[in-house]
């Protein structure tokens, strides 16, 4: 087949000339523009820092006016108190409320108090150590004369700055705009200098540039013509090739019906081969001649094999076959163990192998039956096959949470056999892959077993391990998720948002709401099966009473509680990635 290249760069277009004359034109157009393009994007962000200008005033006269209120109200207080209107406290409570409200920063990022002049906080000052001197509670009427007389100037000497602090405010605002818009009238001035520049200059390029190049536009739609012709032809060759493509898919489709009928066609010859066996054993052919005995073990060894390599084969193309389309119908894994253990008795009575069972209880899982049938049968083949006689297999089968939230079904299947080389369990599960302990003619097998069962647990979406000591025996552990009905999924759904928001809650608490938010969040994340996590979390809403804890030990436990919960969805996210 032809070989499609890369399309090469046109050719017979002439190039377009250009003199220096129309260079330069150009060049000072091109420069008028770009300068054009600088000059009104710096425009832009003037107006913008204008307008943030405008915006940041509200907010500071919102401050300002609030400033005042709490100055008339402190001024209000002391001379309330002068005359024994009011207590002490009262002057103090006014006093801590101007404090606050000039500690607060406005979105300039500055506060209030950062603005007032020294002499503000001079007369502040000097009413704090005026109040600081008297005694507490009312006033006594004795002294009321004294302390109007301190009281008033200081008074007058408050309001005389408050209304200071305004005017000095109004009067940086007033500057920032007039030199605000003295700087955009001025920009706006330069672009359209610069806008005429480039129309001039941009026009004559243009004209100049078309009348002297007009040939080479007419040549041009020529030699595109002619590379519209060669893209014809190479979307022909891309067809081709596509044609070629679907042509091996389909090979590649025959190849897989040609090896499955391949299968059934040697399965069924294989299978009248060993009855024909079992017929003659049954007979007694050749019970006088040991050779023919041997000649009939030698045919049945064999023939058992080829009829493991065709099964295994079969099971193997089905499962490929079958990938996408796993139903989400619940299994009893309990079932599909009990039919294992069945479907193999015959060999476990042959070998004298005892198989033990120890289950928690009827554990479901999601997936098909036949497909995890082919997981234990295989695995059970293993075990029989490499344990010796009167030996004992135990299948294990167990509930698991996980820390992510996740319960799966755990199925350990071990037994007393000779065992794995460390350094080549990593290959178990490749197809045709025997161990080094395994080759000799005692053990016969395809190596086709394990690389079923992996396929088979992956599929749904489950995981398998194994540890195993030479001489002492295997355990392969299939782990699979549980079964989780409609209602189940969708609270699992939710987990990941249920915590973000309880971590959330939790972080905006305070010492006083503190009980409430963790005795409301602990519920609910026990309600979305993050039973330990919401245990702990109740369990400091009853036993931590915030007013018993100082500020630091409060962090402390709601730092805890908080890197404890974001670890948990941490983990969710992670998994539910995978």
């Amino acid at each position: 087949m032809k070989r499609v290249g890369v399309l090469a760069p046109i050719r017979s277009i002439s190039r377009f000339k250009v003199t220096r004359g129309q260079y330069a034109i150009g060049f000072v157009a091109l420069i008028a523009i770009m300068g054009l393009g600088v000059s009104s994007y710096l425009a832009s962000q003037a107006t913008i820092d204008a307008a943030k200008v405008l915006s940041d005033v509200e907010t500071p006269a919102a401050s300002i006016i609030f400033t005042q209120r709490e100055t008339l109200v402190y001024a209000t207080r002391l001379a309330q108190w002068s005359n024994g209107g009011t207590t002490r406290r009262s002057v103090q409570i006014a006093r801590s409320l101007l404090a606050q409200r000039l500690a607060v920063i406005d979105t300039s990022g500055r506060s209030m108090g950062s603005r007032a002049q020294p002499s503000y906080w001079k007369v502040i000052k000097e009413s704090d150590a005026l109040v600081a001197s008297a005694p507490p509670g009312i006033l006594p009427e004795a002294v009321h004369g004294e302390y109007n007389a301190k009281i008033v100037p200081v008074i007058d000497g408050i309001l005389s700055e408050a209304r200071s602090l305004v005017v000095s405010y109004q009067r940086s605002v007033d500057e920032e705009m007039m030199k605000a818009a003295k700087e955009n009238a001025r920009r706006d001035q330069i672009n359209l200098l610069l806008f005429y520049i480039f129309l001039v200059f941009g026009g004559l390029f243009l004209v100049l540039n078309v009348r002297s190049n007009f040939k080479n536009y007419r040549d041009a739609g020529v030699a595109l013509k002619a590379e519209q012709l060669r893209l014809n032809e190479t979307i022909a060759e891309l067809k081709a090739v596509q044609t070629h493509v679907i042509e091996l898919e389909d090979i590649s489709a025959a190849k897989n019906a040609f090896i499955s009928t391949v299968n059934h066609e040697l399965r069924t010859p294989l299978t009248s081969i060993i009855g024909y066996i079992d017929v003659m054993r049954d007979e007694d052919v050749g019970k006088d001649n040991s050779d023919v005995e041997m000649y009939l073990d030698v045919l049945d060894r064999n023939a058992q094999i080829l009829l493991q390599l065709v099964e295994s084969m079969l099971s193997l193309s089905r499962i490929d076959a079958a990938e996408g389309e796993l139903p989400s119908t619940a299994v009893s894994i309990n079932e599909v163990i009990d039919n294992a253990i069945f479907m193999m008795k015959p060999s476990t009575e042959k070998s004298r192998i005892i198989v033990k069972v120890n289950s928690t209880g009827e554990l479901l899982v999601t997936g098909d039956a036949g497909q995890l049938n082919q997981i234990f049968i295989n695995l059970l083949g293993n075990s029989i096959k490499f344990s010796p006689e009167g030996s004992t297999i135990t299948i294990s089968v167990d509930r698991r949470d996980m820390e992510d939230g996740q319960n799966i079904v755990s199925i350990g299947v071990s037994d007393q056999g000779i065992g794995i080389p460390p350094e080549e369990i990593d290959k178990l599960f490749t197809r045709f892959f025997r161990a080094s302990n395994a080759e000799s003619g005692h053990f016969p097998g395809t190596g086709l077993g394990l690389s079923i069962v992996q396929q088979v647990v992956k599929r749904h979406h489950g995981s398998v391990e194994v540890s195993s000591v030479v001489g002492v025996g295997t355990t392969f552990t299939v782990n699979l998720p549980i079964h989780v009905s409609s209602e189940e999924k969708m609270i699992l759904d939710r987990r990941s948002d249920v915590l973000s928001r309880a971590i959330a809650r939790l972080t905006n608490s305070t010492k006083e709401d503190f009980k409430e938010v963790t005795h409301d969040i602990g519920g609910a994340l026990g309600f979305y099966y993050f039973e330990s996590l919401g245990s702990l979390i109740l369990e400091n809403s009853r036993l931590i009473l915030p007013h018993e804890l100082s500020d630091l030990e409060f962090t402390t436990v709601k730092t805890d509680l908080l890197d404890k919960m974001k670890r948990q969805l941490e983990s969710i996210e992670s998994s539910s990635h995978v």
